[in-house]
């Protein structure tokens, strides 16, 4: 796998919608109410299973799943919940996507969590939005379409912004309330309609901790199949009073902390700890 500019690990989806003849080698995801299927290596680690480890007959799941895309020219494709025959061997186990957290490779967490964007889309795209007829996938692009009235779907990306907001010194982390995810973080918020990204990230810190900032400078990227989006980071300087007013529905915490007091942040998964690190270290100066 490759890193990109900001250090974490990403991939290309697909490079294009480029389908390809799928072989028994290759990683299958399948989902059942949510919940990814994955294995286990000797380490205890997740792993994302191939055809060959899956119940059934290899040609008949072949005639079901659909491409996905490709991490490094590698194909991987993803069958339709439910669309297993036969039982689940003790070897596999459904889990949460969070879990995958614990994969061996860092890109089976992100192709995982893609997976389950694609999955998502797929279950709610069934059906016809217009005429109410079942949805088909096309085969030159990555999309649902419907053949009475040929309504065409696509993945559903939302935007995202992430502000790491600095004061000399200090970068300012919060912590979510409510989430299972109980690290450092740093202000996030969908993009409303209408708006830009710049403005999104003004409104988005005013609302959560009520600070006015300036001084915008783009990070970097990365796709979120967790939330069907695709987050950009910039660091924004502090404009004004750094006394915070916390929004006690989507944050329990955030403090200003030095270089010195954020501890040391596990990156190569999310580009929210990316930026962390970055700041702590001193590759992104205020």
């Amino acid at each position: 796998m490759r890193q990109n500019d900001t250090g974490y690990y990403a991939f290309q989806v697909g490079q294009g919608f480029k389908p390809r003849e799928a072989g028994k080698e290759h990683v299958c995801f399948t989902f059942h109410k949510g919940h990814i299927l994955t294995g286990q290596s000797k380490t205890g680690s997740i792993t994302l299973p191939t055809f060959e480890q899956l119940p059934g007959d290899f040609g008949k799941l072949k005639k079901k799943a659909v491409y996905a895309f490709s991490v490094d020219d590698n194909p991987m494709f993803l069958l339709p919940e439910q669309d297993l025959e036969g039982d689940v061997p003790e070897t596999l186990q459904y889990r949460e996507l969070h879990s995958l957290y614990q994969a061996e490779e860092k890109w089976e967490t992100l192709a995982g969590v893609t997976a389950g964007h694609l999955n998502r889309w797929y279950r709610e795209h069934r059906y016809c939005g217009c005429c109410g007829r079942e949805m088909g996938f096309s085969d030159k692009e990555r999309a649902m379409i419907c053949s009475q009235c040929g309504n065409i779907q696509y993945p559903r990306i939302s935007p995202v912004i992430m502000a790491a907001v600095t004061d000399g010194d200090r970068l300012l982390v919060t912590r979510y309330a409510g989430r299972p995810y109980k690290g450092l973080a740093l202000i996030a918020g969908f993009v409303e309609i209408g708006e830009s990204l710049e403005g999104a990230l003004r409104r988005e810190v005013m609302e959560e901790v009520g600070l006015q900032v300036t001084d915008l400078r783009y990070y970097g990227s990365q796709p979120w199949g967790f939330s069907d989006s695709v987050i950009s980071g910039f660091f924004a300087k502090l404009d004004g009073s750094g006394a915070v007013r916390l929004d006690r529905d989507e944050l329990s915490e955030a403090v200003w902390l030095s270089r010195e007091e954020i501890p040391p942040q596990n990156t190569g998964i999310s580009i929210t700890a990316e930026m962390i690190e970055a700041f702590r270290t001193g590759k992104v100066k205020d």
